[in-house]
């Protein structure tokens, strides 16, 4: 159990490293995207004593097409038990320095997460040593129409958090 533990550590720690290589020559070159990778901790939240967001890495990119195109890898702890899930990016919208994103869950540690949608909303707050912390939420899962409808709407923040840790950037 603790070297499966380590090997996911492992692999999501490559995942943002990559993420962070990628992104920044992604957005200057395609246009309007949101990428990053956060992680915090919060208590006394939906029902939760504690609730880690360990890792939460993704790329989005707007096609010229409308369209969208990226991965997302989410991994929290709920009161101790562990929930991982990502996939595909199938939905953005970008206003200012905000993106709400959506996707398709096709792997996870549960397997009644596959094949839904997920959706985040994000708010990229600047880099460097004077600037806010970035925000996300957590993902938010239901249907494939209601994660399109998500990022149609983009509907103002319900539950935002300030990152601990991580990088969230967002280009038009």
């Amino acid at each position: 159990m603790r070297r499966r533990a380590l090997a996911t550590t492992v692999v999501l720690s490559v995942l943002v490293g990559l993420l962070a290589a990628i992104g920044p020559a992604a957005s200057a070159s395609a246009g309007t995207s949101a990428s990053g990778g956060s992680h915090l901790t919060v208590h006394d939240v939906f029902g939760l004593d504690t609730l880690v967001l360990q890792a939460f890495g993704f790329t989005a990119q707007l096609m010229s097409d409308g369209s969208a195109d990226g991965w997302f890898q989410y991994r929290d702890v709920e009161d101790g038990t562990p929930v991982a899930a990502g996939g595909p990016v199938t939905c953005l919208t970008v206003t200012g320095t905000d993106a709400w994103i959506g996707g398709t869950i096709t792997q996870s540690n549960d397997p009644t997460l596959v094949g839904l949608g997920a959706w985040w909303h994000v708010t990229d707050n600047g880099q460097g040593a004077g600037s806010s912390p970035d925000i996300t939420t957590f993902l938010g899962v239901g249907s494939l129409d209601a994660t399109a409808a998500f990022c149609a709407d983009h509907p103002p923040y319900r539950f935002p958090f300030p990152i601990d840790g991580g990088d969230i950037r967002v280009r038009v």
